[in-house]
């Protein structure tokens, strides 16, 4: 098992608590830790533990360590902001029986629910409501997944260079030859992000990962939802045409855009009757602009893909 840390001192205990609990025990757990600061070491050397100490180069970075320590032929990755029902290994270990199965994931449930970014987030995370049947999947997070060690090096490992989608494009990658299994009963409870700052931060930065899996791979829907993008453009469209355009051009599309806020808003709350769709609005404006950083990623990715004289091979 391999998990990642950094200052996560009011989590990671709860963490370890279950995966040292499970019904059927870990064979190791490799901790590869950020450079803590908060008392999060303090707390895992209480625990029988390989610790690494990762330099901050990043997600890519720090998974690719901790399967390079690993000895498992089954990776397990949890976050530690977050913790496993019981029965997770239990529940995933017989699918790798298939051959063709390389990775299993499972249902991700929020567990902090005081917090309405963190529901709101989980609700158009589609984290609410999810599957209840096994079904193959392109894609999947590393805060519940398990994976063949020997396929994650036949595909290159995580790449370091992502600011983040590391594990977006990993699975992606495995799924392009193997099968990813969706496992219901295999269970992870998550914090998510509990703060408009939190959130704020990890939409910057996985926009900017996105617009790099895009310069890498091509325009694939499972990357992301084109619907925040399209937005944040017709908004800035929106605003420039109220300078040089006639006055209907923009009251045309700042309509288009309230309509369609208070329809997904409307359309939200029916589905999962929670206040927390009233974040919608800021969805609606700020994090649209924010999905931006897609054409920074863009660049970037396209910019390390001229560098390339030939792919780097990923060591065992």
């Amino acid at each position: 098992m391999v998990l990642l840390t950094k200052n996560s001192a009011a989590t990671v205990r709860e963490s370890l608590e279950s995966a040292f609990k499970q019904t059927r025990k870990p064979d190791e757990v490799v901790v590869v830790d950020g450079d803590s600061t908060d008392g999060t070491l303090d707390i895992l050397r209480q625990y029988p533990v390989k610790l690494v100490t990762e330099p901050g180069l990043g997600f890519g970075h720090a998974r690719n360590l901790g399967v390079k320590e690993s000895t498992e032929d089954i990776v397990f990755f949890l976050d530690s902001d977050c913790h496993a029902e019981l029965q997770w290994i239990e529940k995933i270990l017989p699918h790798f029986a298939d051959p063709q199965i390389a990775g299993v994931t499972g249902q991700t449930r929020l567990w902090n629910t005081d917090s309405g970014v963190a529901r709101f987030l989980a609700c158009v995370g589609n984290r609410v409501d999810m599957p209840t049947r096994h079904v193959y999947v392109e894609i999947a997070p590393t805060m519940n997944l398990a994976v063949r060690r020997e396929v994650v090096f036949k595909v290159g490992g995580f790449d370091e260079t992502l600011h983040r989608g590391e594990d977006t494009e990993l699975t992606f990658k495995v799924a392009q030859q193997y099968k990813i299994l969706y496992e219901p009963e295999a269970v992870i409870w998550f914090q998510g992000s509990p703060t408009l700052r939190t959130a704020t931060r990890k939409c910057f930065r996985h926009f900017i990962g996105v617009g790099q899996l895009f310069a890498k791979h091509g325009f694939n829907p499972s990357f992301v939802r084109f619907n925040l993008l399209i937005r944040g453009i017709i908004l800035i469209l929106a605003t420039v045409s109220l300078f040089f355009l006639p006055w209907y051009v923009p009251a045309i599309l700042f309509g288009w855009l309230f309509t369609e806020f208070v329809y997904k808003t409307v359309k939200m709350y029916r589905h999962y009757h929670d206040r927390c769709v009233v974040y919608y609005l800021v969805f609606f404006t700020f994090w649209s602009l924010v999905s931006l950083a897609v054409f920074y990623g863009m660049y970037l990715g396209l910019k390390h893909k001229q560098k390339l004289i030939k792919p780097k091979s990923f060591p065992h």
